[in-house]
């Protein structure tokens, strides 16, 4: 009788296990096709400077706003990997680091980098995606020579 319970016990820990890997492959299936609508809708921007012009920030000259889109464009892939659990711990700090090395991304986090920690509230990986891209950010600003 106890073979009988052990085997039955086995089976539903194998269904459980397979219904959570089920809903881990669908929510990542899922955060692979938003993160790919978000992608296509940056590089229509990117390739169209009219339409970049009608979304711009007032402040903000389209060729301007294309820049920092095309930054955008590089922390959203950054972040999609990291998601997906490609890219976590030295790994991801090395790469946030290479990104805010390039002015363009440092300004794009300067501008929207606020838009993006209130985006990121309450959802743990995005949380800790945006705390290494705000250090990565700080570091490099740090690292700059004062201007005389």
């Amino acid at each position: 009788m106890k073979g009988k319970y052990a085997a039955i016990l086995g089976l539903i820990a194998v269904g459980a296990v397979q219904i959570a890997q089920k809903e881990r492959h669908h929510r990542q299936r899922t955060e692979i096709a938003v993160a790919s609508i978000h992608q296509d809708w940056l590089t229509h921007l990117t390739t169209h400077p009219d339409l970049a012009e009608l979304w711009a920030p007032k402040d903000l000259a389209p060729e301007q706003y294309v820049t920092l889109l095309n930054a955008n464009q590089q922390i959203a892939g950054l972040q999609l990997r990291h998601r997906l659990g490609l890219v976590r711990g030295a790994r991801l700090r090395f790469l946030a680091e290479y990104l805010m090395g390039r002015e363009h991304c440092q300004q794009y986090w300067e501008r929207f980098g606020g838009f993006r920690a209130q985006e990121a509230l309450g959802d743990k990986p995005g949380e800790q995606f945006h705390e290494v891209m705000d250090d990565a950010c700080r570091s490099q600003q740090e690292d700059k020579p004062a201007a005389a």
